[in-house]
């Protein structure tokens, strides 16, 4: 083991690091950074290697492979080049792997499914190439897994459903193509959900209902399609929902206002038709909604005002017609409110809600004056 930790040491450049190894000391359980060790029966052996932040310039030596009690590595935001050597995967009692924020290249070796005893894996922010291998499916121990901001390709692997304990789930920003797979409602413990800004394709699955511990769902800048499954309301533990910038079709499903915790919302920029449902007003915990970008037509719910926390309202580039319901002015803390680019007319309403202070109606049909903080509105 001091040999796998030498070896470390020599391949990136260990004599530069911010807080070097005193060598002299041959045992590295009495004082050597970021070394943490344990006993077992009458030998010591390495449990914990946690060298963040520490400059290491390099690649990661195949004899890393040979710290067999290694329980937690944590080698990320250095500048660690070149590919994750297979043999990582003879770390069978690894329980967190961090090497994210480096310059790490290649693929992830399949290996890596040899770490039945892993619960935390972070390889975000390198240059991974490649696909995700199927073999991620055999972390059954898995409860966070990062694996964004790469170049990775390819589609989400069916096994990916059996992490049967994963709360956070992150592949945003890398090249992933096809549908999300219909097996991620066995995720049954799952509360992140992170796969913005791919070129996933195909529609939402709609037993992503069955995720009833998801608190955010980030699926964004995707080519996603099809309509909003009704059983999106199903998420009751929902917080954040951001489905904006893809081809999504059909009407805002009325189940959308059983999602009772939720305070954000952004569908912009799809193409949803249809009214906005009422039941949108049920929505009490709701600060942002983001509906902008569609063609969404009809009236604009007189329920919107029902919305009480609400602070940023963007309904612009719509078709939506009457007038703006008088009972916006229950949205108390109201900030921004956009309605330009629609087909709405009559009166703006005589009272708005008092911390209004962006109130946007360009190429609309509105008339009337109103008084805000002392000036007035046209």
């Amino acid at each position: 083991e001091i040999n796998s930790l030498l070896a470390l040491y020599s391949s990136t450049k260990g004599n530069q690091w911010t807080v070097s190894w005193n060598l002299s000391t041959s045992n590295p359980c009495a004082g050597w950074n970021g070394v943490t060790c344990c006993r077992k029966e009458t030998v010591c052996h390495v449990a914990a290697l946690q060298l963040t932040a520490n400059n290491l310039v390099g690649s990661i030596p195949s004899t890393m492979g040979d710290l067999s009690m290694l329980e937690a590595l944590d080698l990320s935001f250095n500048a660690l080049t070149r590919s994750i050597p297979s043999t990582m995967g003879n770390l069978t009692m690894l329980k967190t792997l961090d090497l994210s924020v480096n310059a790490l290249t290649g693929s992830i070796p399949s290996t890596m499914g040899n770490l039945t005893m892993l619960q935390a894996l972070d390889l975000s922010v390198n240059a991974l190439t490649g696909s995700i291998p199927s073999t991620i499916g055999d972390l059954s121990m898995l409860r966070d897994l990062y694996l964004y901001s790469n170049a990775l390709t390819g589609s989400i692997p069916s096994t990916m459903g059996d992490l049967s304990m994963l709360q956070s789930l992150d592949l945003n920003s890398n090249v992933l193509t096809g549908s999300i797979p219909s097996s991620v409602d066995h995720l049954c413990r799952l509360q992140s959900l992170y796969l913005f800004s791919n070129v996933l394709t195909g529609s939402i699955p709609s037993t992503i209902g069955d995720l009833s511990m998801l608190r955010h769902m980030y699926l964004y800048s995707n080519v996603l399609t099809g309509s909003l499954p009704s059983t999106i309301g199903d998420l009751s533990m929902l917080q954040y929902l951001d489905l904006n910038s893809n081809r999504l079709t059909g009407s805002i499903p009325s189940t959308i206002g059983d999602l009772s915790l939720l305070q954000y919302l952004d569908l912009n920029s799809n193409v949803l038709t249809g009214s906005i449902p009422s039941t949108v007003g049920n929505l009490s915990m709701l600060q942002y909604l983001y509906l902008y970008s569609n063609a969404l037509t009809e009236s604009i719910p007189s329920t919107i005002g029902d919305l009480r926390m609400l602070q940023y309202l963007y309904l612009f580039s719509n078709a939506l017609t009457g007038p703006i319901p008088s009972t916006i002015s229950g949205c108390a803390k109201l900030v921004y409110f956009e309605v330009s680019s629609n087909y709405l007319s009559l009166s703006i309403p005589k009272a708005l809600p008092s911390a209004l202070t962006y109130f946007i109606a360009a190429d609309c049909l509105l008339t009337g004056v109103v008084l805000l903080d002392g000036s007035n509105l046209t």
